[in-house]
């Protein structure tokens, strides 16, 4: 029992959220990593580690507004799903397709955001493939995504009425 009890204790799980948000010009928000990072050149979608005892929706909205002050409308399906080992720590991230409502304003551990075209992601670094796999994706099923899944949503919406 004590040997199986350190190697759970020793090893640590987390989830990553990330929210892929596109404006009403189906651009996406992306995000520089500050100067003061030691990956600074990186570019990043808004988001971080899902808070214990917060809903999934409630995590990502609160990450999304400590990162750049926007207000998720719309969570809908996951555009890429990437489990990594990094450290000893195991992570599971998922990237939403998202909208959000308000004026991006970032917060200290960000340089710079830019709202780009999804074709020209493979112009950025991002910290790996699994971003590039969810811009593909959006770019493969943008139609359907922007009309039927950006429509009511499918996690959860806000305030904003179903139609």
């Amino acid at each position: 029992f004590k040997k199986c009890y350190k190697r759970v204790v020793s090893n640590s799980f987390s989830i990553v959220q990330k929210a892929f948000v596109v404006n009403t010009r189906w651009q996406a928000l992306i995000l520089k990593r500050a100067n003061t990072d030691s990956k600074y050149d990186i570019w990043d979608l808004p988001g971080g580690i899902q808070d214990f005892g917060l809903s999934l929706r409630d995590s990502l909205g609160k990450l999304v507004r400590k990162d750049c002050s926007l207000n998720l409308t719309i969570i809908s399906i996951p555009l890429n799903i990437t489990s990594y080992i990094q450290d000893g720590h195991q992570a599971v991230r998922i990237i939403y397709l998202c909208r959000a409502a308000g004026t991006v304003s970032l917060n200290s551990n960000h340089s710079d955001h830019l709202w780009i075209d999804p074709v020209d992601h493979q112009h950025y670094a991002f910290p790996d493939e699994g971003y590039h796999s969810a811009f593909s994706n959006y770019l493969s099923h943008s139609s359907i995504a922007s009309v039927e899944f950006l429509g009511p949503g499918l996690i959860s919406t806000t305030n904003e009425p179903v139609s």
